[in-house]
């Protein structure tokens, strides 16, 4: 008869984070304490071959000096593994190029949630969130595309209204481009945000990046030189357009 055990168990997954050469070994260092160095694996994933050490330098360098295909230096996968003899202590990581996904479990419930939080706190530092904080980002980009959706069926019934309205019960005669302008308007920003959303995201987005740093700083200073010129253009496209708005409606004021 198999005698009953209890096993803690944490099992959470982190997006946005950006981890470089530095990150890494200080995560891998940090992941396995308590465990012997020799139950520690380290391994990443190749078309079809799985290459293991015991470090990351290690595996880097079997990497690069294997007959890999392609670059050497782009990586989209990485994964830790540790667990003492006694089953008390284990950990695993899996990485790719979105998230992280972190798994401590064992019977020495105090090091399973102190790690946990240990990792919590570094992977967050690392610009790492709990998957679950995406919910309100997801929100926001379906109330944003509903929005737009919206906009081209509500100009087409003020179009319509303005044209099947007789003459003899139409209130006093407003322009139709007065009725119009504000939701064109209000498209082109609701398109101009979202093109600025999705080039700041580009900015903070998952990185990993086993054998170089990666860039720290703002959003500004690490995004591409593509991504700030656009953002200005993005700006000077914005302040046209307000321009333009308000000239138009001194124009129909008139």
């Amino acid at each position: 008869m198999v005698a009953p055990t209890q096993h803690d168990e944490v099992r959470k997954v982190y997006v946005t984070c950006r981890l470089g050469k530095s990150e890494l070994n200080r995560l891998f260092d940090l992941a396995p304490e308590g465990i012997p160095l020799a139950s520690v694996l380290i391994s990443t994933q190749r078309d079809s071959t799985r290459y293991r050490a015991a470090t990351l330098a290690e595996l880097v360098d079997h990497v690069r000096n294997s007959n890999a295909s392609g670059n050497l230096n782009a990586w989209d996968n990485l994964t830790l593994d540790a667990a003492d003899n006694s089953g008390d202590r284990r950990i695993g990581i899996s990485i790719d190029t979105e998230r992280v996904e972190v798994q401590v479990s064992g019977r020495d419930a105090t090091w399973v949630h102190g790690q946990a939080a240990r990792l919590e706190l570094f992977l967050k530092g690392a610009g790492g969130r709990l998957k679950r904080e995406q919910e309100a980002r997801k929100r926001a980009k379906e109330l944003l595309r509903a929005t737009l959706l919206s906009l081209p069926a509500t100009a087409a019934v003020i179009s319509a209204t303005e044209i099947a309205t007789p003459d003899d019960i139409k209130q006093p005669q407003v322009p139709l481009q007065a009725n119009v302008a504000p939701y064109i308007a209000m498209a082109i920003m609701l398109s101009l945000y979202w093109l600025g959303w999705k080039i700041i995201n580009r900015a903070n987005r998952a990185l990993l990046m086993p054998t170089v740093e990666v860039p720290h700083g703002s959003w500004w200073s690490r995004a591409s030189s593509a991504d700030k010129i656009a953002l200005g253009s993005l700006g000077i496209a914005t302040l046209s357009l307000v321009v333009a708005a308000a000239t138009l409606g001194k124009d129909l004021m008139k």
